[in-house]
């Protein structure tokens, strides 16, 4: 990967310096009830932001920077609906909504989100990338596109779909943009997980049970012929960007994905490539580096990455001082980063 130099960073920032008068707002979004990390959060944001939001699970409290929403973490998006006024309310152009335990570069604040994320425009929203679920890239994905259904039990199906594009113009959309090469959802690429040399018994019984997991998963796809429930395309979600202008657009596509009780990570991105006159910033746009864990999925790449956050936390000893000061200027996140090491103490 080039260095944020090599990228061509000058040019990166006069392309978008009209967004820098421009206000972010922060949601930070929890996929489980773990009040501890409040003030964590609190600690490292709420000076950069002036606009934040925490979503909680179940949370209790009365803190005003605090939402309380439910349901499965599957479908986290339903945390964003639910939330949808409050969010509405956040001073801020755009909103910058990432997972809890998602550490962004110190570089953000709510004036220089847009530049640092290749945005240009109020019509322009974020998210890291855009996968093609017919190709063998994104096991999860290809394997969540055929699961969900489009006329579950209990729903009125002709008034909920008519506020989403029909199957055959969302499928031109994608196929327009590369973005779905094929109907049929036969290509499922095996995830091997590494053998734990060290681990004993039981850590390499789960190496086993994951590798035939996968194994099994990757034959059941090349024997049966699936077709998408609905066109869809994979992306990671922990990270997303829309202009307030965009959000209601946003929420009402992810309102009838919710009533498909669709997977997130497909649910988000396709969401972002049917809103219409809308452009769309990734990382390509930008000259960071993706600090994610778990794609592109990859034993190797797992482990590499694993292996720079854990040497972060570690050299960080529990300050989050010392934990943003030494972060990696090349990363635009990194993901996931345990917060429940840390104390909100002195930044």
């Amino acid at each position: 990967m080039p260095s944020v130099e090599g990228r061509g960073l000058l040019p990166y920032i006069k392309r978008t310096m009209d967004t820098s008068s421009r206000k972010t707002a922060l949601v930070v979004l929890f996929n489980h009830q773990y009040d501890r990390n409040i003030p964590v959060i609190r600690e490292i944001y709420s000076r950069r932001f002036s606009g934040l939001l925490q979503l909680m699970p179940y949370y209790r409290g009365d803190a005003p920077d605090v939402c309380s929403v439910f349901g499965n973490s599957f479908q986290f998006y339903n945390y964003i609906l639910q939330a949808r006024e409050r969010i509405r309310k956040l001073d801020g152009d755009y909103i910058l909504i990432i997972g809890d335990d998602l550490l962004l570069n110190p570089r953000f604040d709510e004036f220089s989100t847009p530049s640092l994320l290749g945005i240009h425009g109020e019509d322009t929203c974020y998210l890291d990338g855009f996968v093609d679920v017919s190709l063998p890239v994104c096991y999860r994905g290809t394997v969540e596109a055929h699961r969900f259904s489009t006329a579950p039990a209990g729903i009125d199906a002709d008034s909920v779909n008519k506020n989403v594009p029909p199957y055959g113009e969302a499928r031109q959309i994608l196929k327009s943009r590369n973005l779905m090469q094929h109907d049929e959802l036969s290509r499922v690429r095996m995830f091997l997980p590494k053998w734990n040399p060290g681990g004993g018994i039981h850590a390499n019984w789960k190496v086993l049970k994951g590798r035939i997991w996968h194994l099994l998963n990757h034959w059941k796809h090349r024997i049966k012929k699936y077709r998408y429930s609905y066109p869809v395309v994979f992306g990671y979600s922990d990270i997303v960007c829309i202009p307030k202008g965009k959000f209601d657009d946003f929420c009402r596509i992810l309102e009838v994905f919710s009533a498909w009780n669709m997977f997130v990570e497909l649910a988000i991105p396709t969401a972002l490539q049917l809103l219409p006159g809308t452009r769309l910033a990734t990382l390509e746009d930008t000259p960071y580096k993706s600090g994610n864990v778990w794609f592109p999925q990859d034993p190797e790449h797992f482990e590499a990455m694993n292996a720079v956050i854990d040497g972060l936390v570690s050299s960080s000893g529990g300050d989050l001082g010392k934990l943003l000061a030494s972060f990696p200027q090349e990363y635009l996140y990194l993901h996931p980063v345990k917060l429940s090491k840390f104390g909100a103490r002195g930044l």
